[in-house]
């Protein structure tokens, strides 16, 4: 897999600023000649699960898999402000206006793209179930080898040993702004914005839970806190 994101599904033939990667480079990525004799290849660009033109020329690939990894979405919509903004301090003074989905691009919308049941109810009506894993992250992070394990199944390969350092640390965290002053210190959401957020995402967060039939406790709820909001 590369480490880098192609964007090969996402990128416009009609965009100078994004130019469209060339089948030819694309398929550079697959050229099983230069990655070895294996049973399986993919890429990674999660930007691909938000929009519908990606997803929809993805199904067409009538032999690809593909896994979905959902991070809490409070989470996601702190990390995703300061990669794009980078200024923690002003988060939650815009949080009402980011809540306005209709004046703001889907690619660039904070909050958007944590809503998950849209995504999912898109996806799931393409991708039939042998050829969708879900996947949350906070369990993966927690539990790495028996879910590569699982990723693994699910694509068909050899499975790893039980031994956690097989697959290395967990991911170091990505996006901390620096805050005034030079200071590397890692940038806080704050209760009141973090509270905010929970009641965004609380209604979507229920539809998600009814389409995966599990919920996830590890995202918390704005009326309870870090516990599941339905049994």
């Amino acid at each position: 897999m590369p480490e880098e994101e192609t964007h090969y599904f996402d990128r416009s033939r009609r965009s100078p600023k994004r130019p469209f990667p060339s089948d030819y480079a694309y398929k550079r990525y697959f050229d099983l000649k230069r990655a070895g004799d294996v049973k399986a290849v993919g890429e990674k660009t999660p930007v691909y699960m938000h929009l519908p033109s990606a997803i929809n020329r993805i199904s067409h690939l009538k032999d690809v898999k593909i896994i979905v990894v959902l991070r809490d979405p409070v989470e996601r919509a702190w990390s995703h402000w300061k990669y794009w903004k980078r200024d923690p301090d002003k988060f939650l003074s815009i949080l009402e206006e980011l809540k306005d989905i209709k004046s703001k691009p889907s690619r660039k919308n904070v909050l958007r793209r944590g809503f998950y049941d849209e995504h999912m109810t898109r996806i799931k009506a393409l991708f039939p179930s042998n050829r969708l894993l879900t996947l949350i992250a906070e369990r993966v992070w927690a539990d790495p080898v028996s879910h590569y394990n699982q990723i693994f199944k699910f694509l068909g390969v050899s499975q790893i040993a039980g031994d956690p350092k097989v697959v290395g640390p967990k991911p170091k965290k990505r996006n901390v702004s620096p805050v005034p002053g030079g200071s590397k210190a890692k940038a806080k959401l704050s209760a009141e914005a973090r509270g905010t957020l929970q009641r965004i995402y609380h209604p979507h967060n229920r539809i998600l839970f009814d389409l995966l039939g599990y919920s996830i406790s590890e995202w918390g709820s704005p009326q309870m806190g870090k516990v599941g909001t339905r049994t």
